[in-house]
């Protein structure tokens, strides 16, 4: 039986009023290739759906934020382990919210994804091959559209107070930006606004865009863009008929947001004529934002939600003084040494003499041997293993080649333990258990380099 929510819950949510009640719908951007996370976006998860805290997928904390604005119609486009995605988030019932699937055989960019979720069975097809949309083109006038990997505070209150804005002033679009460290420019779009209005709270600011440089170490701004974005419909039917595919050696390439949409907004790109009334407009967030580019960052991440500094991440687990734990642990706290904050999961068992923390996430499974120290590490429960990225080993087959094992005396620190037995130190690495039960162990900053097999 799907979930019934009373009146009052509706009565409570800014998207859901009677004067909004079907106007926006939800589009999580989800099918990114997340190569600096390789290995273990290639053969076990895709990034929306690295555990935050040792279970929440990073995608499903946008999915809540869906329905706690009101809104229940929610897309996801998919295209890396595109089958693990489906089989967590199934028809979204769980959640209260119909989730719908636009499946990729190849990325599209930012304009090809939240076009074919929106606009569903008239979204431009590009190929013939190229899969259908399910759906037909969203009912609503405006899409809410963040990136499935993106971590932040950014809540439903927010967004009401964003989409305030975004009607106010009449924009066609309207993004979150949010302050970097100069040297950072680099690695982010980054916008100028004209004259921006300042603002209280964690929206501090808004205005309209004049200028949009993409990832330029000497841009004039260091506001990145943060990838949450609202799009008025109208909007995305003009791009649409301007979209191509998103590879290399298209002459007139126009698929992404940062290097093809914005510039064409600003008129920079004459090739691409847009309706003239098209406003490209922006809010300046100041609260805690993390894009998870890389095993790094997704380390820093999980350090900022075990201290609770970022919002509506509902950890799985019961809150303790030190920490979070599961069900069915076994562990004699007075013979453990506990440093907060430390995460562990059901049905482990903690030996006598181990050291946890600080900033230790040892999800579901793990045996920690008597003396092991583990420490700003994240240790992933079991999930199935894809060997080529397309044939599945089950948890259930997993378990005759991954034992989940901490041994004696090991210590374990700023690493990513996607499984396996570990014997010995695993300073800064990322570990997963291959198709044969051998263990991979290679630096936490290593990118494989050529295409994935």
């Amino acid at each position: 039986m799907p979930v019934h929510f009373p009146e009052s819950f509706w009565a409570e949510r800014w998207a859901s009023s009677p004067k909004m009640q079907g106007s926006i719908r939800g589009a999580i951007l989800c099918a990114g290739l997340g190569r600096r996370l390789d290995p273990l976006t290639a053969r076990l998860l895709p990034k929306p759906l690295f555990p935050l805290g040792g279970k929440v997928a990073i995608a499903e904390v946008w999915v809540r934020r869906m329905i706690e604005s009101g809104i229940t119609d929610v897309s996801l486009n998919l295209c890396v382990l595109a089958g693990t995605l489906k089989r967590y988030f199934g028809d979204g019932s769980r959640y209260g919210v119909n989730l719908k699937y636009v499946e990729e055989h190849v990325p599209t960019g930012t304009l090809g994804g939240i076009c074919k979720m929106a606009l569903g069975q008239e979204a431009k097809r590009l190929r013939s091959t190229e899969p259908v949309a399910t759906f037909p083109r969203s009912s609503g006038s405006t899409i809410i559209a963040p990136s499935g990997d993106i971590v932040t505070s950014f809540g439903a209150d927010l967004l009401q107070e964003m989409y305030h804005i975004h009607r106010k002033v009449g924009a066609a679009m309207t993004m979150v930006v949010t302050p970097i460290p100069l040297v950072r420019r680099r690695d982010f779009g980054t916008a100028v606004l004209e004259g921006p209005h300042r603002r209280r709270g964690p929206i501090s600011a808004s205005g309209r865009v004049v200028g949009f440089v993409e990832k330029d170490p000497n841009s004039p701004s260091c506001l990145s863009n943060a990838s949450i974005y609202m799009i008025e419909m109208d909007l995305l039917a003009a791009l649409d008929r301007h979209r191509t595919e998103a590879k290399l050696d298209v002459v007139e390439p126009f698929y992404d947001f940062g290097k093809h949409v914005f510039p064409a907004m600003l008129g920079k790109l004459p090739r691409v004529q847009l309706p003239k009334d098209c406003p490209l407009w922006a809010v300046q967030y100041d609260g805690p934002w993390f894009d998870v580019g890389n095993k790094r960052d997704y380390l820093l991440v999980n350090q900022h939600v075990l201290d609770e500094r970022i919002d509506d991440v509902p950890l799985a687990y019961q809150r303790f003084p030190w920490g979070y734990m599961g069900s069915k642990v076994s562990v004699d706290f007075s013979k453990v040494e506990i440093h907060p904050p430390v995460v562990i999961g059901n049905g482990c068992v903690i030996e006598s003499g181990t050291v946890l923390g600080p900033n230790a996430v040892i999800g579901d499974g793990w045996v920690v041997e008597h003396g092991a120290r583990i420490r700003n590490s994240v240790l992933w429960e079991r999930y199935a293993y894809f060997p080529d990225g397309k044939r599945e080993a089950s948890v259930s087959d997993r378990l005759l080649v991954d034992r989940h094992e901490v041994r004696s005396n090991a210590v374990v620190a700023g690493s990513i333990i996607a499984g396996g037995t570990i014997e010995g130190d695993v300073k800064e690495k990322t570990v997963e258990v291959l198709e044969d039960g051998r263990l991979s162990v290679v630096p936490i900053d290593r990118v494989p380099r050529g295409a994935r097999p």
